[in-house]
């Protein structure tokens, strides 16, 4: 009986051993998703109702935005970024507006004041600046050359 127990236990070992040891299979590691997160976002504004509210308050606002600079222009994007800098430190108002140019203008180098935008206690400048954070949502912008397939190393084999 004393074996019988020392086989069952070894033999429920060696199959817990070799589940946890298997390869799991990654569920939808090609799929691009972003255009259905997108989708599901607006379905999910139109739901709660707060669509037209939101189209209201952004031409408000499009008025006291600052010219936005061209993606050549360093200087004026500095100067932005300083004007943007101060404004989210002003807090209020300031800071919601500050939260909307930041999505209207959509440049890489807003996406620090962004970040902490998105850990903001004012509930409207959080939802600013998760909409502005949707641009960056996905693939990268920056798309590296994939290196050559180098052939192998018996190649002259295969020839």
């Amino acid at each position: 009986m004393n074996q019988a127990l020392s086989g069952a236990a070894l033999a429920a070992v060696i199959a817990v051993l070799w589940l946890l040891g298997r390869p799991r299979r990654a569920i939808l590691r090609s799929t691009d998703t972003s255009a259905i997160a997108a989708l599901n976002r607006s379905r999910m504004t139109l739901v709660q109702g707060g669509g037209g509210a939101k189209a209201a308050a952004a031409n408000t606002d499009a008025a006291a935005q600052p010219v936005l600079p061209a993606a050549s222009d360093l200087r004026g994007r500095r100067q932005l970024l300083l004007q943007l800098e101060r404004q989210f430190q002003a807090g209020g108002t300031e800071r919601r507006r500050a939260m909307a140019t930041c999505g209207t203008w959509g440049h890489r180098a807003a996406l620090p004041l962004i970040q902490r935008g998105l850990r903001d206690a004012d509930p409207q400048v959080s939802r600013l600046a998760a909409a502005a954070m949707d641009r960056f949502r996905g693939r990268s912008g920056a798309s590296s050359p994939q290196p050559a397939a180098k052939p192998p190393r018996n190649v002259s084999r295969t020839r």
